[in-house]
């Protein structure tokens, strides 16, 4: 791999009218999902650019000590793992090998403050318990770095520490103890309870920061990056570490550090080629103009679910999906329409023109072998190439893609995905592909708020008088003013005919015992510090008979899905039939949004209480006010933060919202919400080896967010990587359709995406005997938790899906 993740581009910071280039920072970081964060506060705070390695990356010219020679400092970032374990530190090791000579400024974070003081002879062990996105106080000497500041709340990731002898609270003994006084000054450190052997409660001091005696070593345990730490003060330290930093670099002699060279950076501005199939893809669309004609009118009773069945027959792919609880977008076929399919396992895309009017040679269907990152490479060229440079401004979506991304799709999107997903094929198994979408030149849009009904296509035929689209208006419009069917009888028919299908139903759910096993697994885990929070999840499967048609109405999955929004209506409920895969979810959870300028935005739901007549919005708020329950939430927001600042680059990340209790049908959660701005002249980390961006819109940084984000946070924990590594493991299934995302890639520049939970899928064969539906549940491990409480909140999420696959005799309506 290349050694280095790149730098930051910004133009020299100008001071008293002259232009001062900014200093250099080495980062190391141990793939942790919160380095980005990390990054972003040294180039906020101290106006540095920083350069990325990776812990298993190799030294430019295998020689450390020239390399560093670059920069005025080093900070070793925090991660999963021990310290003991070189895999896990890498090249952090050879930093505390370089000759005195060579040194140069350290600031170790977490796993990096372990390693310093493992390195001098310090034992790590493991905590009683760990303290994972806890927010705890500490005490400081309120000297070197924590000058001025006494002690602060800051937030902990860890369940390893340095083992010292007892700290007083004095901090002139704290300093004097024998055992850091070798080599290591305490700088900081926090009470903590610990039960002994004899069952009484004894008070121990952990450390929180050091400091080497005499060489320019200082390390904090807890994360001043993280958006519950006391952001003052983590400001204030950092400043004083950077300017005794520099104070060293000069008063050693020190050279003065070399420019960074450009070629060591392993850059390339050439745009990647493509593979061939993207030709027949443009091909495909060469109906698709650049303009999104479109007439709209006004409604009230018109609902979303009419509109689809209306204008889709029960055999075509079929896409409506509500965005932010406003817009429903409804995929309406058209002479242009195709579809793809790709599956990660054996990296194949599969395509289908539905309709042959632009199928190149003859073909409609091709099957061909493409790499997950020539899937999302195509995908970016391709959005880029067949913008739309107009339509309505009041709708998300003018056309382009409608469908989902499975959870093992985003598994392929992590640097080390290989043997991270359960193995299984296409061939031999049920799973649904990996990534399904549907081309849409025609749609309707509803808006729930205003009641306005938008007909659209990017087709210019449509747009001619007498054509698809005011013939389209006058049906809808006919709809709402001599509706076909009486409503009321419509209702009827459709619970006789769902419930003659349910009583013959059969459903397997998940094994007590065996869930509290993978439980127990997941909290060893935890103790052992290779994750901070894991979301273990399970699957109920139920096993349907297959019914024919009624008089050419929408099939079983369309009538399940409207009982299912009649019962748990969300923000972000979907329908989606695509080749044999039916998607049927009530989503709560926004994924990731962005919008045609220059906004992405996430919002991860993590705390869950259940409605019930003695439980008002207060009281949930009360219950998920826990330490539990809001470290939860916080891990989940640092992640995203992480996930937001490696597309947008520093500064350009805030939080709107931090652990707010909202009402969500039948159950109260907890969501964060935090806003990106993209500045192309500065992207972040993850987006910066991308140069196809570099005259791409929105619509190309907004599918790199997507890729570079998934999976979801909030159905992996964190650290993301190690986190599904272990899930992987302790789970032995693919999760497919449950726990990806699905949503909209607009043509215009926008996108939307929820997180498929609340939701049942199918990949059935239609013509089989029998189908099989799988609905995927579960919860956050952490350390607070306890097995039967994850067990009842599962249940919880399973029966709000699981409920509508009852007869009506056993649901109750809302």
């Amino acid at each position: 791999m290349a050694p280095l993740l790149g730098h930051d581009t910004r133009s020299p910071s100008r001071r008293n009218g002259h232009e001062m280039t900014p200093k250099n920072i080495l980062y190391i970081d141990a793939y942790d999902s919160f380095s980005y964060n990390v990054v972003a506060m040294l180039e906020e705070v101290l106006d540095v650019q920083v350069t990325i390695m990776h812990i298993d990356s190799t030294w430019p010219d295998g020689n450390a000590a020239d390399f560093l020679k670059h920069f005025e400092a080093v900070v070793l970032g925090p991660g999963p793992g021990d310290p003991h374990i070189p895999d896990d530190v890498g090249i952090m090791e050879d930093i505390w090998n370089l000759s005195t000579a060579d040194m140069l400024p350290v600031l170790g974070i977490c796993l990096g403050f372990q390693s310093l003081c493992l390195r001098h002879g310090i034992p790590i062990l493991r905590l009683p318990y760990p303290l994972h996105g806890q927010v705890r106080r500490v005490q400081t000497t309120g000297e070197d770095i924590f000058d001025r500041v006494p002690n602060l709340e800051v937030t902990l990731y860890h369940s390893l520490y340095a083992q010292l002898e007892k700290v007083q609270n004095d901090h002139e003994e704290a300093r004097s103890d024998k055992s850091a006084a070798q080599e290591l000054d305490i700088l900081a450190w926090l009470p903590l309870e610990e039960q002994v052997s004899t069952g009484l409660v004894q008070p121990i001091q952990l450390p929180m920061a050091v400091r080497h005696k005499s060489r320019p070593f200082w390390g904090v345990q807890f994360h001043p990056e993280s958006c519950k730490s006391d952001k003052e003060a983590c400001r204030q330290i950092l400043g004083e570490w950077w300017k005794m930093s520099l104070h060293y670099n000069r008063t050693s002699r020190r050279g003065t550090p070399l420019k960074m060279i450009r070629d060591c950076l392993h850059e390339s501005d050439a745009i990647a080629s493509l593979p061939n199939i993207v030709h027949t893809m443009l091909t495909w669309c060469t109906s698709t103009s650049r303009y999104s004609f479109s007439r709209h009118f006004y409604t009230k009773p018109l609902d979303s679910a009419l509109i689809c069945e209306t204008l889709n027959s029960s055999g075509s792919p079929t896409v409506m999906f509500k965005s932010n609880g406003r817009h429903s977008i409804i995929s309406v076929p058209s002479p242009g329409s195709w579809r793809l399919e790709f599956f990660t396992q054996t990296e194949r895309l599969f395509m289908e023109n539905l309709n042959c009017e632009n199928a190149l040679e003859g073909q409609s269907v091709i099957n061909t072998s493409l790499s997950t990152s020539q899937f999302w490479d195509v995908l970016r060229y391709l959005m880029d190439m067949k913008k739309v440079e107009s339509g309505s401004k009041d709708v998300p979506f003018w056309a382009g893609f409608l469908g989902y991304f499975s959870y093992e799709m985003g598994l392929a999107c992590l640097p080390h995905a290989k043997g991270h997903g359960h193995n299984s094929s296409v061939e031999d198994s049920e799973d649904p592909v990996d990534a399904s979408l549907l081309w849409t030149e025609r749609s309707v849009i509803l808006d729930h708020e205003s009641g306005r009904v938008t007909v659209q296509s990017t087709r210019e035929a449509d747009n001619e008088p007498a054509g698809w689209i005011e013939e389209t208006v006058r049906l809808l419009q006919d709809l709402l003013f001599h509706p076909v069917v009486d409503i009321i009888d419509s209702i009827t028919t459709d619970t006789v005919a769902l419930d003659s299908i349910l009583s013959r139903s059969t459903a397997q759910f998940p094994n007590e015992q065996q869930y509290k096993e993978q439980f127990d697994a997941c909290i060893a885990e935890l103790h052992a510090g290779e994750s901070y929070e894991l979301c273990l999840t399970c699957e109920t499967v139920i096993t349907v008979p297959c019914s024919e048609p009624d008089n050419g109405s929408m099939n079983f999955p369309w009538l399940l899905y409207k009982r299912l929004q009649k019962y748990n209506p969300a923000s972000f409920s979907a329908y989606a039939k695509l080749g044999k895969v039916k998607v049927l979810s009530s989503s709560p959870e926004c994924f990731l949004n962005w919008d045609r300028k220059s906004l992405l935005e996430m919002k991860p739901m993590k705390g869950t209480v259940r409605k019930a007549d003695n439980m008002t919005l207060g009281m949930a708020k009360e219950i998920l006010s826990s330490t539990k329950e809001t470290a939860e939430n916080l891990m989940i927001a640092d992640l995203i933060r992480h996930d937001l600042y490696g597309i947008c680059g520093s500064g350009g990340v805030c939080v709107e919202k931090l652990l707010e209790v909202e009402d969500y049908g039948h159950v109260f959660s907890m969501i964060t919400h935090v806003k990106g701005q993209v500045d192309p002249t500065r992207p972040g980390f993850a987006a910066r080896d991308l140069p196809q961006l570099q005259s791409a819109d929105m619509s190309a940084y907004g599918l790199t967010a997507l890729q570079r984000c998934l999976p979801p946070g909030s159905m992996t924990g964190a650290p993301k990587e190690r986190s599904c590594m272990h899930l992987s493991s302790i789970e032995s299934r693919r999760r497919g359709v449950y726990s990806g995302v699905m949503g909209f890639l607009d043509l215009g520049g926008g996108g939307s995406f929820s997180v498929l939970i609340r939701t049942a899928f199918s990949s059935s064969n239609d013509n089989c005997l029998e189908q099989k539906w799988r609905i995927g549940a579960g919860g956050a491990v952490t350390i607070l938790s306890t097995a039967q409480g994850e067990w009842d909140e599962m249940l919880t999420k399973l029966n709000t899906v699981y409920t509508v696959f009852k007869p009506t005799t056993s649901v109750v309506l809302s």
